[in-house]
């Protein structure tokens, strides 16, 4: 029998990197500003209003009134399933959307990965939608609690904070490529925000999609309009690399933008967080320290713990971690 590998981590902070936190954090007030504007779209009748009502039991859906939620509860059932967070996943979309310096990075991925930036004939976001799917998961914000759950069997505390992470970014064109068109209720979503764009010459040239964002891989998922505004669009088209720091040696290097140094990039912005200024950081459910262990053994064929194990193969932090001898 095979001795345990006994398993040594190191875990270095740059000294600037809190400092360079605060210089990229998007200011609460502004945060809450954006967060005050934004308007929630009935399930069943596609209302929009600032404040709707939701389920009560998995708080993943909305509705205008107590008919609409009749109405619709004979679809809904079938999947309605209670939330172990007392706000549902529904609270985390919000404040990222609402938050610029993660939503410009998003934006600058669907700019990316659609090549948005020579679409000279403005056919891509204008005359038709395009989807972005994005799918979050809920991880532990220290990395030693990390390497304890996907590295070890030994009992965790029962309370653990996580933060939520990007773990795959996808784009398609709906009816294109054998992907299915928009629903009824989506395209309606994005052919009214279409036409409000079209009607403001500040923001008529800007591409529009949606963007669908799944926590793990649930049956339910939380849709958004997603305008491309000149900033990204330039940030796109300059592909500027970034500038990572090390905190083992202290010095630097660049990674190229592409839309997974993107993704990396929101995630290092997270986890820089230490006290809690973007309100990302949740408590762990059993189900997200469920994910993290999956994700350690191939056999397992869960998504959520495939794209984690994804994850993990293509972003720093994680260079130095054993995937595989299990």
């Amino acid at each position: 029998m095979d001795a345990k590998k006994e398993i040594h981590v190191v875990h270095t902070t740059h000294p600037l990197n809190q400092e360079l936190f605060r210089m990229m954090a998007t200011p609460r007030e502004v945060s809450k500003a954006i967060k005050n504007t934004s308007q929630t779209q009935c399930t069943t009748c596609s209302t929009t209003r600032p404040k709707l009502q939701t389920c009560k039991q998995c708080k993943s859906v909305w509705y205008c009134s107590k008919e609409c939620q009749r109405k619709d509860w004979p679809r809904h059932k079938a999947w309605c399933t209670p939330s172990d967070r007392p706000k549902g996943t529904r609270k985390l979309v919000e404040t990222f959307v609402c938050n610029v310096t993660l939503a410009t990075m998003l934006q600058v991925c669907a700019a990316l990965d659609l090549n948005l930036v020579n679409d000279k004939k403005k056919e891509i976001g204008f005359k038709v939608p395009f989807m972005i799917r994005v799918d979050i998961a809920i991880e532990p914000s220290d990395v030693y609690s990390f390497v304890k759950l996907f590295l070890t069997d030994e009992p965790i505390s029962d309370k653990m904070e996580g933060m939520l992470q990007i773990n795959r970014f996808h784009s398609h064109i709906p009816g294109r490529s054998g992907h299915i068109p928009l629903t009824q209720m989506r395209d309606t979503m994005w052919s009214g925000e279409r036409e409000k764009l079209n009607g403001n010459p500040v923001h008529c040239n800007n591409p529009l999609g949606l963007v669908e964002f799944v926590n793990n891989d649930s049956d339910f998922s939380i849709t958004c309009p997603l305008p491309i505004p000149p900033g990204p669009m330039k940030l796109a088209r300059g592909k500027e690399p970034f500038t990572m720091l090390s905190g083992l040696t202290g010095g630097s290097f660049e990674k190229p933008m592409t839309v997974a140094s993107c993704m990396e990039f929101m995630n290092l912005h997270i986890r820089a967080d230490k006290e809690n200024q973007l309100k990302l950081r949740v408590e762990m459910t059993e189900e997200d320290k469920l994910i993290v262990r999956n994700a350690r053994d191939r056999s397992v064929k869960r998504e959520a713990a495939i794209v984690l194990r994804q994850k993990m193969e293509r972003e720093s932090i994680y260079a130095s971690m054993p995937l595989d001898g299990f």
